[in-house]
């Protein structure tokens, strides 16, 4: 039976106050709650610059008896709490479950956002205050600088926690939602050394903080395990990238996505994987692992098992080294991803099969099915299928693939199926059986081409999902998202 129990609640549809009323249960599509078994305890010290600060401690009900419990420190989004970032996200089950601590500080002041100047509350005064863009761009290497309050006040916490519950030092996490995700990311790049791994949830970063016009990393302490999680709604983006005439909020995600890899050098191709609504990619670095998640239908925000996706892909099998190194292990997961999975796009002449880049004899196009409305006597185009060479079938499914008629048509063969196609035409004999497909064979330079989705859905009976030009199935269902098909088109470019 699991450590982790759950009360159930009742659904709160109006304003949400933290911490919530008690039984008060909050879901939509940026933010879920549960009503952990116990509420964690408001701590208050003066750790750092003399100022009053405060936090939230979260113990579990049962300690493992003769082992150091790992400390995991979350970060609340700029202008929301302690007691918010505790109520959205499952941090506590992750505690009850695996014997760990877990820590929700307060940025404190006026306006309670990370790494501005912003003054305690008690004393602030009225006047301008340095902005989060002002963190970045005061230094030359796009970094923040040690002695901001709130990068002393964690190094402090931190501290704090090792000498209260004996804390293995080297089994210390952090994560942060929005600000709180530019605030872990930043306390990353300067005190690496003090984590284990990081998770960075919805933020993100700008760009022109992390890497230079020639793509080169700005400054960074050290390499750092990075789980980096996003939703595909959101679309808040921040401080455009010189020299790009518009910026989308997968090319920030790819920014600080691609800053990752390059300091943990991770040169290798990732292992993807796409369950349901969560898609994933996987990379092993010489130095450190990267995790990449994105969500289907999520806006500005964390999910509510993104803790635990965090945990059970990342921060469970790393820890910090007294040397400073970092041990990094891949879980059955994380180091297969998909293993049957096919990734194609529009325009690309390489696949990507079983997580390896593939050549295709020749590239994937797109073409338009339509429909004739007799009523109106226009034509509307229905959607759009991607066309893969016939020889494509052998290279995907391991069918044998005959050409015929001078190449203008193929018989395929598989353990189960007989099929026969020609050019122009969607008849397809299968298995003796005359069928329709939904698009028909195309010649095209030469070369026979097929519409993918049919052959995967139908002949192959496998799950198939689409988003914008990118086509990607597997062995089960999985909604691909805008991230992963950005993915995927940099991966076959």
């Amino acid at each position: 039976m699991s450590k982790i129990k759950l009360i159930p609640g009742t659904p709160y549809e109006g304003k949400m106050t933290f911490p919530p009323p008690a039984g008060v249960i909050l879901n939509n599509t940026n933010s879920n709650t549960t009503i952990p078994p116990h509420q964690p305890v408001l701590c208050k010290g003066v750790l750092a610059d003399g100022r009053e600060d405060s936090w939230l401690e979260y113990v579990p009900e049962e300690l493992p008896a003769g082992k150091k419990p790992p400390l995991i420190i979350s970060c609340h989004g700029g202008g929301a709490s302690a007691d918010l970032q505790f109520n959205e996200n499952s941090w506590w089950c992750v505690c009850e479950a695996e014997g760990a601590i877990a820590v929700f500080p307060n940025a404190g002041g006026e306006t309670r956002a990370w790494l501005s100047a912003d003054p305690p509350a008690q004393s602030a005064q009225p006047g301008p205050r340095a902005g989060l863009m002002d963190a970045f761009t005061g230094s030359s290497d796009g970094r923040v600088s040690e002695e901001n309050h709130h990068i002393k006040f964690l190094k402090a916490l931190i501290e704090e926690m090792k000498k209260k519950y004996d804390i293995d030092e080297g089994r210390v996490y952090m994560q942060g939602m929005s600000m709180g995700d530019i605030m872990t990311m930043a306390f990353s790049r300067v005190c690496g050394h003090l984590l284990a791994a990081a998770d960075c949830t919805a933020g993100p970063s700008p760009e022109t903080s992390l890497l230079n016009e020639d793509g080169s990393v700005k400054g960074y302490d050290c390499p750092v395990p990075m789980y980096q999680s996003r939703g595909e709604l959101d679309n808040i983006v921040v401080a455009q990238k010189p020299g790009r005439e518009t910026t989308t909020r997968q090319d920030v995600n790819a920014g600080n996505r691609e800053f990752w890899l390059k300091v943990n050098e991770c040169d290798d191709l990732p292992r993807l994987a796409i369950r349901g609504v969560n898609n994933f990619a996987f990379w092993t670095g010489k130095k450190a692992n990267v995790v990449y998640r994105d969500v289907k239908h999520r806006g500005h925000g964390q999910t509510l098992d993104d803790s635990f996706w965090a945990w059970e892909t990342l921060f469970k099998y790393c820890r910090r080294n007294p040397d400073g190194s970092v041990t990094c292990y891949d879980s059955d997961f994380t180091s297969t991803g998909d293993k049957t999975a096919v990734a194609i796009c529009d325009g690309a002449q390489y696949a990507y099969v079983r997580n390896r880049k593939v050549k295709l004899e020749a590239p994937v196009f797109s073409e338009a099915l339509t429909n004739f409305d007799f009523g109106t006597r226009e034509t509307v185009e229905i959607k759009r299928d991607l066309y893969v060479p016939v020889s494509a079938l052998s290279q995907f499914f391991g069918a044998e693939v005959e050409l015929t008629h001078d190449g203008k048509g193929a018989v395929i063969h598989t353990k189960e199926e007989d099929l026969e196609i020609v050019a122009e035409s969607v008849a397809c004999v299968h298995n003796g059986f005359l069928e329709a497909m939904f698009m028909p064979a195309r010649m095209k330079d030469g070369v026979l081409y097929v519409a993918l989705r049919w052959f995967a859905e139908v002949i192959f009976r496998r799950f198939v999902t689409e988003c914008d030009g990118a086509l990607y199935f597997s062995g089960h269902y999985g909604e691909m998202t805008k991230d992963m098909a950005y993915l995927i088109r940099q991966i076959l470019s």
